[in-house]
């Protein structure tokens, strides 16, 4: 059937990417193909488009309603009706996607195979973007143009679909790195229209303007030739147009790479890359056996030779470990009889150890004792004290009664009533240690002061709060100690009463 010029594949760079399709299903004529001029079937394109009354057309993949448009470059495809469904697969497929994919179906054909685009296996196992069957119908070998990420799990389990019913399969990819070539029958392509300049509109033309079909897609990556002179295989560039058609009749095949030659070499620049699987001929493969059996060859004379090698250093080796173990049993002799010596010696020094070790425990022991009794009797001293401050302290407050201590609390607290409105609280606790046997005094629930601390308990009392006291003869019992700084003693000028005849 005829097939699409390469101009026509070159006019589609400038149509939406977001809703093109080549395929549709026609309500009598089943699937027709925008690709072909007779759409697959014998109709004619205007059967199709602009038709009244309009033919009820229905997208392959979702079943939604679509049209036969033309772009204004004269491209023919099929668009979706409004409201598509957003999960169609063809509406997630880039323009670029759709060129390769148009590149594919047109080197198929143009080798005399049939092109079937988005085919459908017949238990729905799988989905072609571009399936190449032979004219007798006995051959299948899927085209898949893969432009997004995929795992090589995923792309193994999908060739094994095809494998399974017996469909050959080839992934064909654009990008400029393709982590999944060589894991599966794959290959890498450039467009040449568009490597001018990146835009497929500037292209070469020829005298009358028209395109040069010259230009065309190139295969850069996945076939490989093999070179004895070399002992390996060298990527090689070919049109995709002859690729195409060397897979169709199996001139090319899909070769598993024997393991010392996966290191393949891509370009002039002696880059490598490493490859499982390549596409490749029977002459190469003969070659490479071939080179693979000189290598064999080689590497039996190398093992025969290293063989010979470590007899010999064997023999070296069992004689001078013959050597070897009479001067060990000499060394062991003269160990035996110096190791005899140092535990003599080794003997003595622990004997030595042991006795400077029970002296210095006997230090240490004696040191303990002077050191406990040292701490009883700070201890006992320190009780003593605090006995001292204790009596000190209950005759410094049996001297005031307990009306003369309301009557202190009422000079400290009524001045800051008075001018703040704030009510001070007074331990109810009885005067603690901690702040000299004094009453603590709290303003907001911070120490504020502290009331008649004991003259002996001074150094108790926290430092900076000021200390309150009847009048200037309780201020002066206290000052005089030397234990506070006088700025910090406040007193009232309260009347002794019947505390004079105490003093």
């Amino acid at each position: 059937m005829p097939a699409w010029s390469l101009r026509q594949r070159l006019l589609a760079s400038n149509t939406a990417a977001a809703d093109v399709a080549f395929a549709a299903v026609h309500p009598e004529a089943g699937r027709i193909d925008a690709t072909l001029l007779d759409l697959g079937c014998g109709m004619s394109w205007a059967a199709v488009h602009k038709a009244r009354p309009r033919v009820a057309l229905r997208c392959p993949a979702c079943g939604h309603g679509v049209h036969a448009k033309v772009s204004s470059r004269k491209l023919r495809y099929f668009a979706h009706d409004p409201g598509r469904p957003a999960d169609c697969v063809w509406l997630n497929e880039s323009l670029e996607h759709h060129r390769l994919k148009l590149a594919l179906a047109t080197a198929i054909r143009t080798v005399g195979w049939r092109a079937d685009l988005e085919a459908r296996a017949p238990n729905g196992s799988w989905r072609a973007d571009v399936l190449a069957v032979s004219l007798d119908g006995t051959h299948q070998v899927a085209w898949e143009a893969q432009l997004s990420p995929i795992t090589d799990e995923d792309i193994s389990e999908r060739t094994l679909r095809y494998q399974n019913d017996g469909v050959g399969v080839c992934w064909v990819s654009t990008a400029a790195r393709v982590p999944w070539m060589g894991v599966v029958p794959s290959i890498r392509v450039r467009d040449t229209d568009s490597d001018t300049n990146g835009n497929a509109d500037d292209v070469a033309r020829d005298a009358d303007g028209d395109v040069d079909h010259d230009l065309a897609w190139t295969v850069i990556d996945g076939v490989a030739g093999f070179r004895y002179s070399d002992g390996a295989w060298r990527i090689q560039r070919l049109p995709l147009d002859a690729f195409v058609g060397w897979v169709l009749y199996e001139q090319t095949f899909v070769h598993q790479v024997r393991t010392r030659y996966r290191r393949i070499g891509i370009g002039a620049e002696r880059r490598y890359v490493r490859r499982h699987l390549i596409w490749t001929t029977s002459r190469s493969v003969d070659e490479m056996i071939r080179h693979d059996a000189m290598r064999q060859r080689q590497d039996e004379r190398k093992r025969q030779q290293r063989e010979r090698e470590q007899t010999a250093e064997q023999r070296r080796r069992d004689e001078a470990e013959a050597r070897r173990q009479e001067e060990q049993r000499q060394r062991e002799i003269a160990e035996a009889a110096e190791r005899a010596r140092r535990e003599q010696q080794w003997e003595e020094q622990r004997r030595q150890w042991a006795l400077e070790a029970a002296q210095a425990r006997r230090q240490r022991e004696a040191e303990e004792r002077r050191r406990q009794e040292q701490a009883r009797a700070a201890e006992q001293e320190r009780l003593q004290q605090e006995q001292r401050e204790q009596q000190a302290a209950r005759q410094w407050w049996q001297a005031v009664s307990s009306a003369q201590v309301d009557e202190l609390r009422a000079a400290v607290a009524d001045p800051v009533w008075k001018k703040d409105g704030i009510r001070l609280e007074f331990d109810s606790h009885g005067p603690p240690a901690s702040c000299g046997y004094g009453i603590a005094i709290y303003r907001s629930r911070q120490l504020y002061g502290v009331l008649r601390p004991s003259p002996a308990s001074l150094h108790r009392v926290p430092r900076i709060v000021p200390v309150f006291v009847r009048n200037a003869r309780e201020a002066h019992l206290l000052t005089e100690t030397g234990r506070i700084e006088p700025d910090r003693v406040i007193h009232f000028d309260l009347p002794e009463y019947e505390q004079l005849s105490l003093i």
